[in-house]
């Protein structure tokens, strides 16, 4: 009865006692989607590099090329989303593989190298720029 009359007074949710933590984790999630709704933005411009989301690619003018999935599209996004900000490259390395422990650190520069690559092939030159000690910024 009691659920019945929380519904009817507008609750989205009624969590009876005792609760399974998996069932609350997910109620929390679905109510928190609802009422933050992510943007769809598919595609994020700096200095007149466009990074596509939905192809994994990015371009400048008429030149695109394309990224792995994986990781290339993740940093780059990451540095789109903080573009003109220093991004640490502890805190792109725990974004990355979500634990510092088992990545070897010159993993992160290899990918942000292969990007360079790629930018260069489009005449991109100097996008990312690596602050010393620090980490890399657009």
């Amino acid at each position: 009865m009691d659920e019945l009359n929380s519904i009817m007074l507008g609750g989205d949710a009624f969590i009876t006692k005792p609760y399974h933590t998996a069932i609350l984790l997910a109620k929390m999630d679905s109510l928190l989607k609802k009422a933050y709704p992510r943007e769809q933005n598919t595609c994020l411009t700096h200095r007149g590099v466009t990074l596509h989301l939905e192809d994994s690619t990015i371009s400048r003018g008429e030149e695109s090329v394309e990224l792995t999935k994986k990781n290339e599209v993740k940093i780059l996004y990451y540095l789109f989303c903080h573009a003109g900000s220093i991004c640490a490259r502890g805190d792109l390395i725990e974004y990355l593989w979500d634990n510092r422990l088992y990545v070897d650190d010159n993993a992160l520069s290899v990918n942000i190298n292969r990007i360079r690559e790629k930018l260069s092939c489009m005449g991109v030159q100097d996008f990312i720029i690596t602050k010393h000690r620090q980490g890399y910024r657009i």
